[in-house]
Parts: structure tokens; C-alpha cells; sequence
């Protein structure tokens, strides 16, 4: 090496200098050599740690290329931290999936634990489908008792609307029954006063014939021997007699117009009838009375019940209780219509009786005229049947048709003039009729405004009512009130 002096060296120092340097370059290299070789060495080393690595990697990755390729050119050393590092990311993911592992683990418990409840409730509920469980027949026991509950309130209900009815029913009567029943005791009274009325005049009546029976015998007499003076005051005695007896026969005609009757008898009975009915009116007067006592304790007592059992039946279902109101909107529904085809029924009623009584009333005024060919029965129709009223009438229908035209194809006037001779005829020779009766005028006769106006009694009195009409009246009353008394029965 050259001297870092920069001096000029000797040629003896040179040669010296010069082998220093030789021995230093040889050194050198001998040093450079042994590095060499050191370095081949090492890199021999190298490639034998780097082929040993290599080798444990291709085994241990052997058939896993993709997870090789990723520790290319890496050394065991960094292949291990590499590895280390993918083993703790391992552990972690091990250790997450055996957390996520054990908490589904716990879930499918869970839910196992509920499956096996599900299927004992299922089997549970099966078995109460069935009948065969301790639930089941608890829960019959229940639904017995609430339809028991259920049939009694209903029933309780039903009696409550029933005796209400039956209870405001009678109240409405009882508002009027007391007029009704002065009405009806003042009707007897003057009924029996009329009744006193034509015993007397009946019994005049009776008297002035036998009287005027025996004057005609002696009128007979008269006529067979010589007349006196002495019989011509008793013929003219019997003339005034025979004048009463003309004015009881039209006022015994009259009564029996109004009653109709045929005969005296027939009159009284009807008139001495009429104490039979109020008899029979206080009686029912006593009976009603009775029946409404009974009715009130009855409804006294179902209150009672009643009462018991809405507190006792609070704990029922509100299903049972809607189905229940249900029910009862629908019964009181059904009720009104009802109600409102009773009154209806009430009102056709009782035109239908009106009707008929005044088709019976025609056809007896019609009674002694011949029908036609066609009126002959072939069969007996019940008078109580619908048919006999329309059958009645048809004949009443043809009876005055016929007479119309029998009426249409004569002369009245000629035959008025006939049958006016032949009075005057009958008159001349004293053989009047029976049915032939004398009419005064109502100036000349005393009694006159008394039964002056019998004909339009009805008309201008329509309060007064027959022995007839008041027992048709009490029959329907009766009949009422037992058809009200029995039908909600029936609904039970």
C-alpha cells in the first residue's frame, strides 16, 4: 500500500515498502479468499437452511398449493411467525365458532325444552279434545253449569216478561173495570126497570084480551039476538077497550122488534136473564180478583228468585252474556209483532162478530119469505162454522132478489086498493085478523112518548147493550184473557 504521507520514499524503503505491500496484498487476499470461502459457506449453509425449510414447508403444506404459494421465498422462521399468526386467527375463529357453537347449543335446548312443552300441550289438549283428561271434565262441569245458569236466567227472564204483562195487562183493566162495571149495573137496573115495564104492560095486555075476548063473545051474542040500548053502551065501551088493546098490541110489537122475540114469554125470560148474567158478572169479578192476588205472589216471589240469580250468575262469560242480549232483542222483538198482531187480530175479530150479527139480524127479518130452487140444504152447515155465515147470506141475498122482482112484476097501487077493501070488509062484518092491530096516532094516545121512539133506541142510546151482546162481549174477555195467560207458556 502506498503511504498516506505523500513524502518521497527512498529506493530502499520502496523495495521494502513495495514487499510490505505484496505480503499486504496477499494477505488481502488469502483474507478475501477465506471470505469467499466463508460466504460460499454460508451460502451453502443458506441454501441447505433455506432448502431445509422449503422442504418442511412442501411437507407441510403437501397437497394445499394455494396456502404454499403464500410462504414462497419465506424462511421457516417467517413461514412460523406467518403461521403463528394464521394459528391465532385460527384460535380466535375456533374460539368464536365454539361460542357461536354453545350458544345455538343452548338455543336448541331452549327450544327443545319448548318443543317437548308443545307436544305435552298438544297431547293435553288432545286428551281434552277427547274427554279424557282432569281438564276436560272440569271444563264440562263448568259448561254444564253455565248452561244451567244460562237456561234459568232465561227462563227467569221469560216468567219476569210474562207476569209483567200478564201484570200491566190487568192493571189497564183494572183502571176501567169499576166504570165498566157501574156501566154494566146501570144497564141491569134500567133493564130491570124496562123488564118491570113490560111485565106490567104484558099484564095489561093479557087483561084488555081476555076483556076484549069477552066483549066479542058478547058482540056474538049481540048480533044472534035484539040489540038494546043497554048493549049499545057496551058496544061502545068495548070500542075503547078494543083502542087499548090496539095500543098494547103495537107497543108488545115494538118490544118484540127490539128484543127479537116471537112471544111474551120468550120476552120475559130474556128480561128475567139478565139476572143470571150479573150473577154470573160478580163471579167473575171474584175470580179475577183472586187470580190477580195469586199473580202477585207469584211475581213477588219470581223477583225473589230472580234477584238471586242475576247476583249469583255475575261471573259469566261476556260471550254468553252478548249471546244472551242477542237472544233477547230478538225475543222482544218478536214480542211487539206479536202484540201488534194480537190487537189486529182483536179488531178483525170483532168485526167479523158485528158482521155476522148483523147477517143473522137480516136473515131473521127475511125468515118467512120462500127461497128459490138453489137454497135447498143439500148439507147441514155448523152455525159455528165460517161457511154457515156466507151460506146465510147468499140466501138473504136471493130472498131479496126475488122479492124485488116478484115487487117489480105487480101493481102495487091495484093491489093496495085490494087489500084496503078487503080490510074495510073484514071491518064491516067485526072478523078482524090476529095479526091485524090498530096504530093511533101518537097525539091520541097516552103512552105514546113512551114507546113512541123504540125503533131508533139502538140509534140514539148506543150504550145500550142486549142480553146477547153482553154475553158475546164476556165470552171474548174470557177468551182473551186466557189465550194471553196461556201463550208465553207455550214459548217456554
Amino acid at each position: 500500500m502506498m503511504p498516506s504521507n505523500g513524502r518521497m520514499r527512498q529506493p530502499g524503503s520502496q523495495e521494502a515498502f513495495t514487499e510490505q505491500v505484496d505480503l499486504q496484498t496477499d494477505k488481502n487476499k488469502r483474507k478475501i479468499a477465506q471470505l469467499q470461502k466463508d460466504n460460499k459457506d454460508q451460502r451453502r449453509k443458506l441454501k441447505e437452511l433455506l432448502e431445509g425449510d422449503e422442504k418442511v414447508l412442501n411437507d407441510a403444506f403437501a397437497g394445499r398449493k394455494g396456502e404454499r404459494a403464500a410462504f414462497k421465498n419465506k424462511s421457516g422462521y417467517a413461514a412460523i411467525q406467518l403461521t403463528d399468526e394464521q394459528l391465532g386467527d385460527l384460535k380466535n375463529k375456533l374460539n368464536s365458532s365454539r361460542h357461536e357453537n354453545a350458544a345455538k347449543q343452548k338455543q336448541l335446548e331452549e327450544l327443545q325444552t319448548r318443543y317437548d312443552q308443545l307436544v305435552k300441550d298438544t297431547d293435553e289438549a288432545m286428551r281434552t279434545d277427547a274427554g279424557e283428561s282432569e281438564t276436560a271434565a272440569h271444563l264440562r262441569q263448568l259448561e254444564n253449569r253455565l248452561d244451567k245458569a244460562e237456561l234459568k236466567c232465561t227462563e227467569a227472564v221469560t216468567i219476569q216478561r210474562t207476569y209483567t204483562q200478564i201484570k200491566s195487562h190487568l192493571i189497564e183493566e183494572s183502571l176501567t173495570y169499576t166504570n165498566r162495571l157501574d156501566a154494566m149495573e146501570q144497564q141491569i137496573r134500567k133493564t130491570q126497570a124496562e123488564l118491570l115495564e113490560v111485565q106490567r104492560i104484558a099484564t095489561e095486555a093479557e087483561l084488555a084480551q081476555k076483556n076484549a075476548k069477552n066483549e066479542l063473545k058478547k058482540s056474538e051474542d049481540k048480533l044472534q039476538r035484539p040489540t038494546s040500548p043497554q048493549e049499545d053502551l057496551k058496544d061502545r065501551l068495548s070500542e075503547q077497550d078494543q083502542s087499548k088493546i090496539d095500543m098494547y098490541n103495537e107497543a108488545f110489537s115494538r118490544i118484540k122488534e127490539a128484543t127479537g122475540a116471537s112471544t111474551m114469554q120468550e120476552v120475559v125470560e130474556r128480561f128475567s136473564s139478565q139476572d143470571e148474567t150479573t150473577a154470573h158478572l160478580e163471579k167473575m169479578k171474584q175470580e179475577a180478583e183472586q187470580h190477580t192476588a195469586k199473580l202477585r205472589e207469584e211475581k213477588s216471589r219470581l223477583s225473589k228468585e230472580f234477584e238471586e240469580m242475576k247476583y249469583s250468575g255475575e261471573a259469566k262469560t261476556s260471550a254468553g252474556q252478548s249471546l244472551l242480549e242477542n237472544a233477547q232483542e230478538a225475543l222482544d222483538n218478536g214480542e211487539d209483532r206479536r202484540e201488534k198482531s194480537m190487537a189486529k187480530m182483536e179488531k178483525t175479530m170483532k168485526k167479523m162478530i158485528e158482521v155476522k150479527s148483523g147477517i143473522e139480524h137480516l136473515s131473521s127479518k127475511l125468515h118467512h119469505l120462500k127461497g128459490t130452487k138453489s137454497q135447498v140444504a143439500t148439507t147441514i152447515i155448523s152455525p159455528q162454522s165460517n161457511d154457515f155465515v156466507l151460506d146465510l147470506l147468499g140466501t138473504t141475498e136471493e130472498k131479496l132478489v126475488k122479492l124485488l122482482e116478484e115487487l117489480e112484476a105487480k101493481d102495487l097501487e091495484g093491489t093496495l086498493r085490494e087489500l084496503r077493501q078487503q080490510d074495510l070488509q073484514l071491518y064491516g062484518d067485526g072478523k078482524l085478523p090476529q095479526f091485524n092491530t090498530r096504530i093511533n096516532p101518537p097525539s091520541t094516545q097516552k103512552g105514546g112518548a113512551l114507546y113512541g121512539d123504540d125503533d131508533n133506541a139502538g140509534e140514539d142510546n148506543p150504550e145500550a147493550m142486549t142480553r146477547d151482546k153482553i154475553k158475546m162481549n164476556a165470552e171474548e174477555l174470557i177468551g182473551l184473557k186466557t189465550k194471553r195467560m196461556k201463550k208465553p207458556k207455550s214459548k217456554k
